[in-house]
C-alpha cells in the first residue's frame, strides 16, 4: 500500500538518536503507520516500519546493522520458506532484516540483509546512512520525499 508522510515532516536528522514519522495512505484512512530511524552505540542504525492502531503498535519490518538477535528454535506456525534456514540462528553484529510473521512475538524472525537483497549491507558513511533510508522507504512504498539530513561530526 503506498503511504505518505503525515504532517509536514520533511527531513530525517541523523544527528537525533530517534525519529518518528507517521504515515497514512489517503485511500485507507483507518490505517496508520510509524517509521521509525534510530541510532545509539549498541545498534549502529536501525530503521522499522510499524502499524498503528489506536495506542498500540505491531512490527512489520526492521532492519539492524551492527545488532544481535537470535530466531525462534522452533516453529509453532508456518513461516516463509526464506527463514527455514536460519530456525534458531544467532546474528551477532550481522545486518539483518526482521519481517513480520503470523503466530509469534513482534518482529522474531529476521534473515541476512544479503539474503533479502537488501542492496544497503553495511553502514560505514553517511551516504550508507542515505542509501539505506532511501532503500528502505522504497521497500514499504512510502511515495512522499524527504530529506536525509548529514550528521554532525
Amino acid at each position: 500500500m503506498p503511504k505518505e508522510i503525515d504532517g509536514d515532516f520533511t527531513t530525517i536528522n541523523l544527528n537525533d538518536d530517534k525519529t518518528r514519522i507517521y504515515l497514512k495512505n489517503s485511500e485507507e484512512p483507518e490505517y496508520y503507520f510509524l517509521w521509525e530511524v534510530s541510532t545509539n552505540k549498541k545498534i549502529s542504525f536501525k530503521i522499522s516500519l510499524h502499524s498503528q492502531e489506536d495506542n498500540s503498535k505491531e512490527g512489520l519490518i526492521r532492519i539492524d546493522y551492527k545488532g544481535g538477535h537470535k530466531n525462534p528454535e522452533t516453529i509453532i506456525s508456518p513461516i516463509p520458506e526464506l527463514l527455514k534456514p536460519y530456525i534458531g540462528y544467532w546474528f551477532t553484529n550481522e545486518p539483518h532484516i526482521h519481517i513480520f510473521v503470523q503466530g509469534y512475538k513482534d518482529l522474531a524472525w529476521a534473515v541476512p540483509l544479503g539474503v533479502y537483497n537488501f542492496p544497503t549491507l553495511d553502514i560505514n558513511s553517511y551516504e550508507d546512512f542515505a542509501d539505506a533510508l532511501i532503500s528502505f522507504s522504497k521497500e514499504i512504498n512510502i511515495i512522499s520525499r524527504f530529506n536525509v539530513q548529514k550528521p554532525l561530526i
